[in-house]
């Protein structure tokens, strides 16, 4: 242990005049090294390049000519790494392989009848296994035989990983690419009794044993979204909170609490200093443990970008302090940046990396100027946190399209609370249990209350609708315009108090801009929201003079028994559309159409009224409502949403566009032939939109409409064969036709006669199971069609 310390010390000595040099500057070589990155990842991109000349003029004005040729050495060097890295992302496997002997590498995940687990093959390459588990006994004996370390022979097909369908929609093909998996392996059985355990050793593979236990250990003495809450705090595992609960840590801005960060690093660390001192171990050989222990911690805490960039400040900090003796804490964190880019380029793109960096690098940045005007806690603690929310804005509304003005309150609130009770009560808790289990299970019964008070709590407060404001994915020009913003403010806090009022203008101005932006934006928009096999089409008029949503689509519930219920069951309303309409910054809908009762229409219904603000539901007129429209105006008359019944004749009028009802008549004996049916004006070009219309009401409106000509159709019934008939597809004549229909569907929409019969005429068609949400833009009298698949 003694020569120790006199290798850190060489090792001090080699690179510090390369350090005396650098000193201060590395920031800059961190700007380059994610210039390096983006610019072959945008296909180098004009502002990739106009980035670069404005940050080399920056250095020439500011600094030696020295520090441009370093800063272009790292911008080449981190393009070539890039470039290598991603080229080499490549699978080796065939797209018709059927079976794949695989070791499993990480924790079996139970989540309902679903289990998944991720997988390294005899080829060495990552999968994500899913299994769909047929009864309650063979899932209980699947928890207890599969476990990490197991190789198996897996029958079953390779699944490409689903791409984002919807605009700004999660990709999760493009999320398992960056952790090198390219295909879903969905396997036919699971026979463990065929499986043989691993038995070569590996440092990496006895930790992620241990935090395989500790998750197993969690999961034994609590249940629900409590095990999931202890186990993210401790181990970086949330896949146990439910959705509920995790949508209202990030809508209220507190979903860093449930991510081990700097803080809890710093916490942990804290701790085992302390002891160590108390039993007598000198602060230097405490240091030098530490620095060996924590680089384990990065894979039990599960390897995520904030821990990996927590515990590296934290040993270099430990080094530069025994051993170093220089170097600030910018250079420490744009050393860390850098570093973790050069292991793994993908994690420029991982938001957690992101929100840690930039948050870490303000606080560090404007540590001087909170602490000497602010000696009060209290005041402090409203700094810090209010410098972490203007700094996280950008990042924030990039991803999530809104934030929550309680989150500064809460923040402030929620931070101790997490970090000086709920923390360390945890790790005390789940260490007691493990060395005597019955004083355990009572402090265990306490952290439980504690916290379903704490989640109940937090949920209240996310329904505060007021409280969270909805801006939308904001474009380019406004990214640089908060970018530069807030540079502004955290500079402007940094050199001089007395200009924060002034400077925090430069943010204001900039969301005030981004409130009114679609007011003032020229174009209109009609979007063919995939929502599966169902219907949901958004419109929104220039200048925002009208947003209507025509349909909900909607799945069919099933009773389900208990053990195959999942913790986040899938929801159109909730998954699909209010993302949509968040991500285009709606915060309210002026018409929700509801065609019909369907459960494919209607049935997201219900969700939606849950999420967005609606000042009124449409639906049209019939002789008995359907089940579901009953619901729904039930559900209308309690929140005081006004229902208007609808029929053939009526129309209403928005700015430029008139929307005219042209069915139903109200005395369909049909459901689908019920459907309300639009006519309009849009970009130059005439819709109709049919609802699940079929034959009879096809030809009623040829005889009703004698110069019914059409631009655009929205086919019928999802192309079904009892809708398009020939004389109707012939008589309005369209040029596009759009089919929102499911991937695979059951119901084989659309009918091969309908795909011949518009290919016939030379229309051409969209369709949702192949191209994803169509999004039609436009200007005055001219758009363009845009497909999310392309």
């Amino acid at each position: 242990m003694s020569r120790l310390p006199h290798f850190f010390q060489r090792l001090g000595n080699v690179i510090r005049n390369y350090g005396d040099y650098v000193q201060g500057r590395l920031v800059y070589l961190a700007f380059f090294s994610v210039l390096g990155i983006l610019v072959p990842y945008t296909s180098f991109s004009w502002f990739s390049i106009l980035l670069t000349l404005l940050l080399l003029g920056f250095i020439i004005f500011r600094h030696h000519f020295s520090l441009i040729v370093l800063s272009l050495f790292t911008l080449f060097l981190f393009m070539c790494l890039f470039i290598l890295i991603d080229s080499t992302n490549q699978t080796t496997l065939a797209p018709t392989t059927k079976t794949i002997k695989a070791e499993i590498v990480d924790s079996p995940d139970f989540n309902g009848d679903k289990f998944s687990v991720i997988v390294n093959t005899s080829q060495n390459e990552k999968l994500l296994m899913v299994y769909y588990i047929q009864t309650e006994v063979e899932k209980i004996q699947l928890s207890k035989s599969l476990k990490m370390g197991l190789v198996c022979r897996f029958n079953g097909t390779l699944k490409k990983p689903q791409v984002s369908r919807n605009p700004y929609s999660f990709d999760y093909q493009k999320y398992l690419y960056a952790q090198k998996i390219h295909w879903i392996f969905e396997a036919n059985t699971l026979t463990p009794e065929k499986c043989f355990l691993q038995e070569k050793w590996s440092l990496g593979r006895w930790l992620l044993k241990i935090r395989e236990a500790g998750i197993h250990q969690i999961d034994s003495h609590f249940d629900g979204s409590t095990a999931g809450i202890i186990q993210a705090l401790i181990y970086g595992e949330r896949t146990n909170i439910k959705n509920e609960i995790v949508n209202s840590y990030q809508s209220l801005g507190l979903i860093h609490l449930l991510a081990i960060s700097g803080l809890h690093v710093s916490l942990m660390t804290g701790m085992f200093y302390f002891l160590c001192i108390r039993f007598g171990v000198t602060r230097e050989s405490t240091s030098i443990l530490l620095l060996c222990l924590l680089p384990a911690y990065i894979m039990i805490a599960g390897g995520s970008p904030s821990v990996i960039r927590s515990v590296l400040m934290c040993m270099l900090l430990f080094a530069s302090i025994l051993w170093w003796k220089k170097g600030s804490m910018l250079d420490v964190i744009s050393f860390v940046f850098i570093f973790m880019l050069a292991i793994n380029p993908y994690f420029l793109f991982n938001i957690g990396f992101q929100l840690s960096f930039i948050v870490s690098a303000s606080l560090i940045l404007s540590s001087k100027a909170i602490f000497k005007h602010y000696s009060n806690t209290l005041a402090s603690l409203f700094a810090v946190s209010f410098l972490s929310q203007i700094a996280s804005l950008p990042i924030l509304l990039y991803h999530f399209f809104e934030f929550s003005l309680l989150s500064l309150p809460l923040n402030m609130l929620y931070v101790p609370l997490y970090s000086m009770i709920i923390l360390p009560f945890a790790l005390f808790t789940v260490v007691l249990l493990g060395v005597f289990e019955p004083i355990g299970e009572m402090f265990a019964t306490i952290l439980t209350w504690l916290l379903e008070l704490l989640n109940q709590v937090t949920v209240w407060f996310s329904q505060f609708s007021f409280s969270v404001l909805t801006l939308g994915k904001p474009g380019l020009i406004l990214m640089i315009l908060y970018c530069g913003a807030c540079f502004y403010f955290l500079i402007s806090w940094e050199k001089k108090k007395v200009l924060l009022q002034r400077a925090l203008l430069a943010p204001i101005g900039v969301l005030l801009l981004h409130v009114i932006s679609p007011y003032l934006n020229p174009y209109g928009e009609v979007t063919m929201i995939d929502v599966g096999q169902g219907d949901s089409i958004y419109i929104e008029l220039p200048f925002r003079k009208g947003v209507y949503l025509i349909d909900t689509g909607g799945t069919i519930p099933f009773e389900q028994e208990q053990w195959k219920i999942r913790r986040n069951e899938f929801s159109t309303a909730q998954n699909i559309i209010i993302p949509f309409l968040k991500s285009e910054g709606i915060r309210s809908i002026d018409k929700l159409i509801v065609t019909h009762g369907d459960q494919d229409h209607i049935g997201g219904a219900q969700g939606l009224l849950e999420g967005i603000r609606i000042k009124e539901i449409v639906i049209g007129k019939n002789k008995d409502d359907a089940i579901q429209e009953k619901e729904l105006k039930k559900i209308a008359a309690n929140k005081g949403i006004p229902v208007h019944i609808v029929e053939r004749g009526q129309r209403w009028n928005e700015g430029d566009s008139t929307f005219y009802i042209l069915a139903p008549k109200g005395n369909e004996l049909k459901e689908n032939n019920n459907s309300v049916v639009i006519y309009t004006k849009l970009g130059g070009l005439n819709w109709l939109f049919t609802g699940d219309i079929e034959k009879d009401v096809e030809l009623d409106l040829i005889k009703t409409y004698k110069n019914l000509r059409v631009d655009v159709l929205k086919v019928g019934h999802h192309g079904s064969k009892t809708s398009s008939t020939k004389e109707f597809i012939q008589f309005i004549n369209p040029k596009i036709a759009l089919i929102p229909v499911g991937v695979n569907n059951r119901f084989n929409h659309p009918h091969p006669d309908v795909i011949d019969l518009l290919k016939n005429e030379k229309i051409k068609v969209y369709r949702t199971d192949k191209d994803g949400a169509i999004e039609f833009r436009y200007f005055k009298k001219s758009g363009t069609f845009m497909q999310t698949i392309p």
